[in-house]
């Protein structure tokens, strides 16, 4: 009885501890599976890629990197303070040194402080116009990885699409070569029918599988740009879910004369936006500081505060009796006077710790480096040459320019066209399938133009499906070649 009462005990509590790890991982597995079934949009999509973009965290490092820059040019005005100790031993056969044994000091503050206006002046505004390049790096790393995390995102969804699209087709495709084979066993469709039913639907099944295989690849490529691991699911809002207003399509309504003057709109809020051209501005700026930096060792003279508060002590020898001189060579009045002094040692100088204080002020003048081989004019002509390269590079960026906005313009314009092309022709395609389908069961159309049919259909939603895609990519790029969000991405 003991032995069976312990068994139900032990059974017991294996029981429980099931229940409770089961209770337990309830959450756990919601949690999942509504971590898979939530949509990823693509703000989120694009906060995760910025998030975990390493070029994005370092571009923001250096901006703070660069804000210390400023800092510590500021610290050129701070002077250079210390504290200093400092004993000395000493000997000497006459003069006053010969009296003093050792001295004692104890410098409480020493500073110092050496300016140069014209060095401490362009290092600052270099220090700041770096401070402008750092931000605008930010800027273009995180429009660079908006830009991509947008192409990554809708090829992911198209290839989504592509898949739906080629099962529907395919499912179809099978459907018909199901009837063609019946009735080419009946005798109702010819061989070359059968033949090209089949071979139909054999190329479908191809395509369906290269569209799945692209699937994987555009999953992989955007889950490795999030930073997440590659096989991770990606369950996206579908390309159907995005709504194109009438405001995206407003530009095809637009007149010539009015579309050139929005294009130069674009083009001049370009060259004021564009963190490229914004960062070569202050590279040249930069530069052109640096020179005036160099030149300024020998324009401008060196100003300098120097000061000390401290306290010293002397520590005297003991003084022997002066002898007697020998007769005639002092008189008693003399003789008299230089013993009082012999005697009275280090009494001339005040006696324990005294303290002490100094300040200097004046300006040098660096005149050899007016010489032309001094380093400082090397300087100041290398940083001079790198301004003008730079100027260049600016010109030819401000040339493009243009170009950039009214290419991506163009694609803009174009993506919207197909778009609203697309959008009657799939629904004039699927239209003529179903007349097509109609037709073929009353023997009205054989079944290759039924086939023609389905292909057109096929060809109808691809088309518009990749319209779309390239109209989200093209509103992105155009914001990239404004340099702001011009359009709103969804």
């Amino acid at each position: 009885m003991k032995i069976s009462s312990k068994r139900f005990r032990e059974k017991y509590i294996i029981k429980i501890s099931i229940i409770s790890l089961i209770l337990c991982l309830i959450p756990v597995i919601n949690n999942s599976v509504s971590a898979e079934n939530e949509k990823l949009s693509l703000k989120e999509a694009i906060d995760i890629a910025l998030k975990n973009n390493n070029t994005y965290a370092i571009s923001l490092e250096k901006v703070n990197e660069s804000r210390i820059k400023v800092v510590e040019t500021w610290g050129m005005l701070w002077p250079s303070l210390s504290t200093g100790v400092s004993y000395t031993r000493q000997d000497a056969d006459a003069g006053y040194s010969s009296s003093v044994k050792s001295i004692s000091s104890v410098t409480f503050v020493n500073g110092e402080l050496y300016v140069n206006p014209g060095v401490f002046y362009n290092s600052l505004q270099s220090s700041r116009k770096g401070h402008v390049i750092a931000e605008n790096e930010v800027r273009k790393v995180k429009l660079d990885t908006t830009i991509q995390t947008i192409r990554l995102y809708y090829s992911l969804l198209l290839a989504g699409e592509s898949i739906k699209l080629r099962e529907e087709s395919a499912k179809a495709l099978e459907e018909n070569l199901r009837v063609v084979t019946i009735g080419y066993n009946k005798g109702t469709f010819s061989k070359l029918d059968f033949l090209r039913a089949k071979v139909a639907f054999s190329n479908e099944k191809t395509l369906l599988i290269t569209a799945k295989n692209n699937y994987l690849s555009a999953k992989a490529s955007l889950n490795i740009h999030l930073g997440r691991d590659i096989n991770m699911p990606a369950n996206l809002v579908g390309l159907s879910n995005i709504e194109i207003s009438k405001d995206d399509l407003a530009l095809l309504e637009i007149q010539e004369e009015k579309e050139n003057e929005m294009l130069n709109r674009m083009t001049s809020e370009s060259l004021k936006n564009r963190p490229e051209l914004i960062q070569l501005k202050s590279t040249k700026e930069v530069q052109e500081y640096a020179a005036k930096a160099h030149e300024s060792v020998y324009l401008w003279p060196t100003l300098f505060v120097k000061g000390s508060y401290g306290t010293t002590k002397n520590t005297y020898k003991e003084q022997e009796a002066a002898a007697a001189p020998p007769a005639g060579t002092l008189d008693a009045g003399d003789y008299y006077i230089l013993s009082q002094l012999q005697r009275s040692g280090a009494s001339s100088s005040p006696e324990g710790w005294n303290k002490s204080w100094n300040i200097t002020v004046g300006a040098t003048y660096k005149w050899g480096a007016l010489a032309p081989v001094d380093s400082s004019h090397a300087k100041g002509k290398q940083a001079r040459s790198q301004a003008k390269q730079t100027d260049l590079q600016l010109e030819d960026f401000i040339k493009n320019v243009r170009l950039d906005v009214q290419y991506n313009y163009l694609k803009y314009k174009s993506a919207s066209n197909s778009i609203q092309s697309q959008q009657g022709n799939v629904e004039t395609a699927e239209e003529s399938l179903k007349v097509s389908i109609t037709q073929f069961r009353s023997g009205i159309i054989n079944n290759t133009e039924l086939l023609d049919a389905n292909v057109q259909l096929t060809t109808a939603k691809t088309l518009y499906i990749q319209a779309l895609h390239d109209f989200q990519v093209a509103k992105a790029e155009l914001n990239r070649a404004i340099g702001r969000d011009y359009f709103k991405i969804k």
